[in-house]
């Protein structure tokens, strides 16, 4: 999708990765803090996540789709800020691929891992008890806690970091501020 009704799709589908994956972060550390809300929120932090992983991808594509269209009109010399923003926006939405995969890891490995043990109950298997569900073994929860937290923290820097060099690029390309000499 290159076009919204004539407008850049970028500027627009950006909004989603935006909002929903610090939203997601939020969830996840809700769920780290509270493990008894881990059963509560999980589908909808893992929702969440999804939707806004597949903005991060919707977003990066439409905005290659923008940088050939900046580099065409005002030339390679003139978009030297552009690139710097879809090296940013390509970084993102790895991090954002990866944080989706750690969350997905952190959701289902407890949940399979309790409807085995749930299955498996009366038939005389050990199951272990840990913090990511009654038959997550602690070291399990553990890594599975650490993996999705370190992805997200990256994840919201990476947006972060996106959205400062998009918007110093928009704002050098239409203003002269001494900020912006050299990128």
């Amino acid at each position: 999708m290159d076009t919204f009704f004539g407008i850049p799709a970028h500027p627009l589908l950006v909004h989603i990765p935006v909002v929903l994956l610090p939203l997601t972060a939020v969830g996840v550390v809700v769920m780290l803090i509270r493990p008894s809300w881990h059963l509560r929120y999980r589908w909808a932090v893992l929702a969440v996540g999804l939707v806004g992983m597949i903005g991060a991808i919707m977003a990066a594509d439409a905005g290659e789709s923008l940088e050939e269209r900046i580099e065409a009109t005002k030339g390679y010399a003139a978009s030297r800020g552009w690139h710097d923003h879809a090296d940013a926006g390509d970084t993102a939405q790895a991090f954002a691929i990866v944080f989706f995969a750690a969350l997905a890891l952190y959701i289902l490995v407890p949940f399979f891992l309790d409807r085995w043990a749930k299955r498996n109950a009366g038939k005389g298997v050990d199951v272990t008890s840990g913090a990511g569900g009654p038959s997550s073994p602690r070291w399990l929860s553990v890594a599975l806690a650490v993996l999705v937290g370190l992805a997200s923290i990256g994840t919201v820097t990476t947006v972060i970091l996106a959205g400062h060099s998009g918007s110093k690029a928009v704002w050098c390309a239409t203003n002269t501020p001494p900020d912006c000499e050299g990128g």
